[in-house]
């Protein structure tokens, strides 16, 4: 069950419903289901970030290029202002 993501606390419940006597499969249930949803919570957040991470990585050179013609743009701007000032 730790191999399933789940908490040492959830863990022990989950045991402790195993060894009591009477039947606590719907408790039981009920936790397996809990720590289900519990790791396709994680699942989604992780897939969401790795999602994220591709496209920053498929439009990395767009946006540097971007950058670049922009700081261009700045400089010329720049050495026209210079040039100005010095006349």
């Amino acid at each position: 069950m730790r191999a399933a993501g789940m908490s040492v606390d959830n863990l022990r419940k989950y045991m402790q419903l195993v060894d009591a006597p009477g039947d606590n499969a719907q408790k039981q249930i009920a936790l397996l289901k809990e720590q289900l949803i519990q790791m396709e919570e994680k699942r989604n957040n992780i897939q969401a970030a790795v999602e994220l991470l591709h496209y920053k990585l498929d439009h990395y050179y767009d946006h540097v290029n971007l950058a670049e013609k922009e700081l261009k743009r700045l400089d010329q701007q720049h050495d026209i202002s210079k040039k100005i000032r010095n006349n």
